[in-house]
């Protein structure tokens, strides 16, 4: 496993004083960090899923008897070390930011679960829609203030960053929805939006 991605984050430079003090008090050597705010996997094949008894979203490798209206599948074919970082629920109040982050090399994807709205109207998916978009911005907005206030450019600290929300894929597509969304993002935050459940890392 690969933990050099670690020396770059300044972590606890940044995050320390936004209530995770005690958490990151722990942190005594770099493989610390994947106790309590990570995970980390070198897995071809694994999933993410919010796991609402856990209250912060996960690694698995096997879907049996997971939530799969909230689940992402990547694949890592050069098995590059990858770490998930437990944003919602465990660095802030749950419901209040994206889910979690995805990790490797340089880069970071932003991730938000959404399940399917159970009367599944127009109204309510948008309103998913418009909640996980708000989630997502609100969370590197965050991001981008701690690293800023510490005197560090979070474009220099990750050498690209997107987001994407995963639906259940019984949710009916809205293409046109997604378009307004995605570029509602790139105005104001200049990143990525994409939609899916499924994410290659090359």
């Amino acid at each position: 496993m690969d933990y050099s991605l670690f020396d770059d984050l300044h972590f606890k430079e940044v995050f320390i004083g936004v209530g995770i003090d005690q958490l990151i008090n722990e942190i005594q050597r770099v493989e610390d960090y994947t106790v309590a705010l990570f995970e980390a996997s070198e897995g071809h094949i694994i999933w993410i899923t919010d796991d609402e008894k856990a209250g912060r979203s996960v690694f698995v490798t096997d879907t049996n008897g997971v939530n799969k209206d909230k689940l992402l599948k990547i694949s890592n074919k050069e098995r590059k070390s990858l770490f998930l970082w437990h944003i919602d629920g465990v660095m802030f109040e749950r419901y209040s930011k994206c889910d979690c982050a995805l990790l490797h090399d340089k880069l970071m994807h932003l991730i938000e679960f959404k399940a399917n709205a159970k009367n599944a109207t127009d109204n309510s998916i948008q309103a998913n829609y418009e909640k996980a978009k708000n989630q997502i911005t609100l969370t590197f907005k965050t991001f981008k203030d701690l690293y800023s206030k510490k005197g560090f450019d979070l474009w220099d600290i990750f050498s690209d960053i997107d987001a994407m929300i995963v639906f259940n894929k019984t949710v009916p597509q809205d293409l046109a929805y997604q378009k307004s969304l995605q570029k509602q993002v790139s105005d104001e935050i200049d990143m990525s939006l994409t939609f899916g459940n499924t994410l290659d890392v090359d």
